[in-house]
């Protein structure tokens, strides 16, 4: 399937828009689900407009994911997390990367984000499971394993 011009993804996304608010019968999710991928050809169209003007600068969406995909945890993080900390972590920056309402840069901070965690954990290990800290966890300490409530 080819792809779809700046212009073609602007008419789909008026087309969708236009749907959602006049289409009978729709539910509130159908609706949600039309204004939202409009919403993302839109996106797309942005980024993609960006990406073209800063593709021989630094400041490119590949170069922020390279980035935050290098991103190298302290080393006082191994002993905050265990391993299921880590995989867990990684799955909510995934998820947080592909919530609509993130900006392109933030999605590829946050998808680099979630593999740095991965190879962290790989590092470690499935068998990983350090005891928590006594001293002040960090922020990513905290974050990852108040996602299980410890």
């Amino acid at each position: 399937m080819p792809r779809l011009t700046p212009q073609q993804r602007i008419a789909l996304a008026r087309t969708l828009e236009g749907r959602a608010e006049t289409a009978e019968g729709l539910s509130s999710e159908k609706r949600i689900e039309l204004r939202r991928a409009a919403k993302n050809l839109l996106a797309l169209n942005a980024m993609e407009e960006r990406r073209n003007q800063s593709k021989s600068s630094a400041e490119g969406l590949a170069c922020i994911f390279d980035q935050a995909a290098e991103q190298r945890w302290s080393e006082d993080l191994r002993e905050e997390l265990g391993y299921r900390h880590m995989i867990h972590l990684a799955d909510v920056f995934e998820g947080w990367a592909f919530d609509s309402r993130m900006t392109p840069e933030w999605t590829a901070k946050l998808a680099g984000w979630a593999g740095s965690m991965c190879m962290l954990a790989e590092e470690v290990g499935p068998d990983w499971d350090p005891p928590k800290p006594e001293r002040r966890l960090s922020l990513i300490g905290f974050l990852g394993r108040k996602l299980f409530d410890e």
